[in-house]
């Protein structure tokens, strides 16, 4: 089963380990990294690690990683994943109208949506707000 997953993964930290981690419990994983262009559209800022570096990151720690220019749509289209994983976080949130996509395309695909356990007191925010006050 292949299982897709999507994000930014920037200073990638316990929670992201997490997620990949479970992942991996259903499938091989594949790993959608934001590029830098739609995170500074998105976020209003850029990431603190280019795609470049995020991506060899999760190369060595053994994930199959494709580039996210958009949404996710084009990504999911162009993977065909059978599930798309995302972290529980976003269960009360409209993940598909962010990825511009609604539940019909994914049943016509064929796509089963999974909601993985978010890793609680842990983010990147959170890892930038300690940076912050430590200096």
């Amino acid at each position: 089963m292949r299982i897709l997953t999507i994000g930014t993964f920037d200073c990638v930290h316990a929670g992201h380990i997490n997620l990949l981690q479970s992942c991996k419990e259903y499938g091989d994983v594949v790993v959608g990294d934001n590029s830098d262009e739609f995170i500074e559209r998105y976020k209003g800022k850029p990431p603190l690690f280019t795609y470049k570096e995020r991506e060899e990151l999760l190369e060595n720690l053994g994930y199959d990683v494709h580039k996210n220019t958009d949404n996710g749509s084009t990504l999911i289209y162009q993977i065909n994943p059978d599930v798309l994983a995302i972290g529980s976080d976003w269960a009360r949130k409209d993940y598909l109208s962010q990825i511009g996509m609604t539940y019909d395309e994914l049943d016509a695909m064929n796509i089963h949506l999974l909601y993985i356990p978010y890793t609680k007191n842990i983010s990147t925010t959170i890892i930038k707000q300690r940076l912050s006050e430590s200096s």
